[in-house]
């Protein structure tokens, strides 16, 4: 819904009152619970993240950073400036397609806000509830700022929602750590020159959907959401570095630059508790997709040669974005096809299926053949954004058809992931080198006496020292 003029002046205003009360709250025992669930789910996808080549690079690149600041890099053994370290921390954890989604805005806020959070945090020895509550309001902070632009009207735009929204997210989260080490409470006008800040840092471009190859720089789209958060707190506090006050309403704000027309957004339940949890290791468009192809091959076993076709259903952005030839991973894990494929082909949650090695599999590319997509304006009109739903329908060599429509896949709000679930997405990372087990993250997690450091240690493998 489009803003009116009167309740757009000043809107930028009202949301940073709003989350800096929120920052200067201690968290409650529910919403202790969700972050420490939302910070596990995110050192797991990170240390997936880590494996990946291009990663892998990035974090010996920052090397020529080491000894300038006290943040460790995700797996490096050196410490670093924290813009470094969450540049590095952001891209793996936007690296292997298993990050959180804020469904409204179609934006990954762990993978830029817990890296920025962790990184400022281990700089300022943040406790364990400081960290908490400051990352809480950053995940406010990009909800809702991503929500005044629209994250499909961003994405329609050609920008990356998780990029651009999270700048502002990561942001907030610095300020409010930096806040809390000088004793202080966090001001609106903090939050309004940070975001200032973050409005002219973020960034993003969409072309990586549109291209069968190139697509890694995507990943380093949260690094650099998390980095240019930590930056635009950094600069929010040089007096002569000003920035804009308006970057929701302004007529080159968030919405006016990124989105659509500005958009409606009130503040109500706490954005940490409607976040979805990925189980499958693909774009999260396309989990409504997988559980639907659970239903019409009953848990996935009806033989893959009986199958004729497979119709989709969904929103327009399928056909726009994801009707792509996979010759990447990245590729793959977006595209409808080899999603559709390679889920029938080896069961949803082998990550690896995605991998290089399996972009000519025979088994896959039969099945990628019998992949249709088609718009479903209803579907579109009903259920997007807040909902990612899609309609499967399969027909059979024999001539007989199957139909399945899912609404709210497994891993949403109203599905949530229990904690075993999310530790056993880790599951496969021993083989792949030493890596701290989701037990030992969870165990560290649900202990009120690891502060920032000793989390940061715990994610890298590191002894405490």
């Amino acid at each position: 819904m489009k803003q009116d003029a009167p309740n757009a002046a000043g809107l930028t205003l009202r949301l940073a009152t709003h989350v800096a009360a929120l920052a200067n709250a201690m968290p409650s025992a529910e919403d202790t619970e969700a972050m420490r669930r939302l910070f596990l789910d995110g050192f797991i996808v990170s240390l997936w993240g880590i494996t990946r080549p291009a990663v892998r690079q990035v974090s010996e690149w920052s090397r020529r950073f080491a000894g300038t600041g006290p943040s460790m890099v995700l797996g490096a053994d050196w410490t670093a400036d924290p813009s470094v370290a969450a540049l590095v921390h952001g891209t793996a954890g936007h690296a292997y397609e298993l990050d959180d989604t804020h469904d409204v805005t179609t934006s990954h806020p762990g993978c830029v806000i817990i890296p920025a959070a962790l990184a400022v945090g281990a700089q300022t020895g943040a406790s364990q509830a400081d960290l908490f509550r400051a990352a809480i309001a950053g995940y406010e902070a990009m909800a809702l700022i991503g929500g005044c632009a629209g994250g499909l009207e961003t994405v329609h735009r050609g920008f990356h929602p998780t990029s651009v929204f999270g700048s502002f997210g990561a942001a907030t989260a610095a300020v409010a750590l930096r806040a809390y080490a000088r004793g202080q409470e966090v001001t609106p006008d903090m939050l309004l020159q940070a975001w200032g800040h973050a409005l002219s840092q973020a960034c993003g471009s969409m072309q990586f959907s549109a291209e069968p190859t190139g697509g890694e720089v995507k990943r380093v789209h949260a690094g650099l959401g998390a980095r240019n958060g930590v930056l635009a707190a950094d600069f929010a506090e040089l007096s002569a570095v000003t920035a804009p006050l308006q970057a929701a309403e302004g007529a080159y704000g968030v919405a006016g630059l990124f989105g659509g027309p500005l958009q409606a957004v009130e503040p109500g339940e706490k954005q940490i508790h409607v976040i979805s949890l990925k189980p499958y290791s693909c774009c999260r468009l396309f989990h409504s997709t997988i559980d639907a192809l659970r239903e019409v091959t009953d848990d996935f076993t009806v033989p893959t040669d009986s199958i004729a076709e497979i119709l989709i259903q969904g929103p327009r952005l399928v056909a726009e974005q994801h009707m792509t030839r996979a010759e990447s991973t990245m590729t793959a894990q977006y595209s409808c096809p080899y999603i559709v494929a390679a889920t029938l082909a080896y069961g949803p949650t082998r990550y690896d299926a995605y991998g290089e090695e399996f972009l000519d599999d025979p088994r896959i590319l039969s099945l990628v053949a019998k992949v249709r997509f088609r718009v479903d304006a209803e579907i579109e009109r009903e259920y997007y954004p807040r909902q990612f739903a899609s309609r499967v329908t399969m027909r059979l060599a024999d001539g007989g058809t199957r139909s399945a429509l899912v609404v709210d896949s497994v891993g949403t709000a109203r599905k949530s992931l229990s904690v075993a679930q999310i530790i056993a997405k880790g599951d496969g990372l021993a083989h792949l080198g030493r890596f701290p087990s989701g037990g030992a993250l969870a165990a560290a997690l649900w202990d009120d006496a690891s502060d920032a450091r000793r989390l940061a240690q715990v994610l890298n493998g590191t002894p405490a020292a």
